[in-house]
């Protein structure tokens, strides 16, 4: 595992340590719910110690027909500041696919968040991914602003194809007609592989339990593509929140899950051509040449191999 996977990695684990460690300090995970500064009003980070639960199932390209499951908790880290650890496992028809991430931010619920995040993708057996930078939200009425963005970095258990590490961006715009009805538009960038992203949730408020109906699809530019329908519920904060406050009060994102749907063909590639193969040598003792199904040395010697 590379150097950026393995500190994606400890920040994941960090932010998840660090719901043992505050649950000793109940000063810290007790913020006060509603307080003033100025005669306005004033919420805490997280509104207190929550999680959800996700599970979906749809059709993934590459893979099959699959299914997904995901959870996030969440808690406060004193008024100001919170801390979120998520995980995620995917079977998509034909390969697992398992995910972890973490959060520590800061947040004002009316108006914005401010973090760093890291999450790490792992295919057993073929590659990791890796990616840590800043996460932001910008709260304005009914629309939200969400992006994570920095470096990405991608480790290969096989020679070809090779590693890479660069810049990573997700960005969505979301809009709630409602206050427990959401849509989402959005896109990523992640080591060159683009695409788009469609989202819609519903929270029932028939149930005595708050859970939501969602559905969601991502089109990559390589061509790979997920389209998924499912469930997601909510564990602790408030009885009857509305979904848009859930979001805004309790919990960021799951972005494992988002880590692992921007990845899309990356984490899967296509095997090796014969001139890809030809052309990667290790050593520096010269350059190869594929001419017509045949490998050469430039000095003009066939390569036996």
């Amino acid at each position: 595992m590379n150097i950026l996977a393995r500190s994606s990695f400890y920040l994941a684990l960090a932010a998840g340590c660090s719901f043992g460690a505050a649950a000793n300090a109940a000063d810290l995970i007790l913020p006060e719910p509603i307080a003033y500064q100025d005669d306005e009003l004033l919420l805490p980070a997280v509104s207190g110690v929550n999680g959800k639960w996700e599970l979906s199932g749809g059709l993934f390209n590459p893979g099959g027909i699959g299914f997904r499951a995901a959870g996030s908790v969440s808690i406060p880290l004193g008024e100001r500041f919170g801390a979120q650890g998520d995980v995620m496992a995917t079977w998509t028809g034909s390969d697992l696919y398992l995910a972890g991430a973490g959060h520590l931010f800061t947040r004002d619920p009316s108006l914005y968040l401010l973090g760093v995040t890291g999450g790490v993708v792992v295919e057993p057996g073929v590659a990791t991914l890796g990616a840590v930078g800043l996460e932001g939200e910008l709260y304005l009425d009914r629309w939200s602003l969400e992006g994570w963005a920095g470096v990405a970095a991608i480790d290969y258990v096989a020679i070809l194809p090779p590693d890479q590490v660069g810049f990573f961006a997700i960005g969505d715009i979301a809009f709630y007609p409602t206050d427990d009805l959401r849509f989402t538009v959005g896109g990523s960038y992640i080591l060159g592989d683009t695409a788009l992203h469609l989202g819609a949730e519903y929270q029932l408020t028939s149930f005595a339990w708050p859970v939501s109906l969602t559905t969601d699809a991502r089109i990559h530019s390589g061509g790979a593509y997920a389209i998924t329908a499912g469930i997601k519920g909510y564990i602790g904060g408030e009885p009857g929140k509305s979904l848009i406050d859930r979001h805004r009060q309790d919990d960021p994102p799951n972005r494992a899950l988002d880590l692992f749907s921007a990845a899309g063909g990356l984490l899967d590639p296509d095997p090796p051509t014969d001139e890809e193969i030809c052309l990667y040598t290790e050593e520096d003792f010269g350059d190869w040449i594929y001419d017509d199904g045949d490998c050469y040395f430039d000095d003009g010697e066939q390569n036996p191999g």
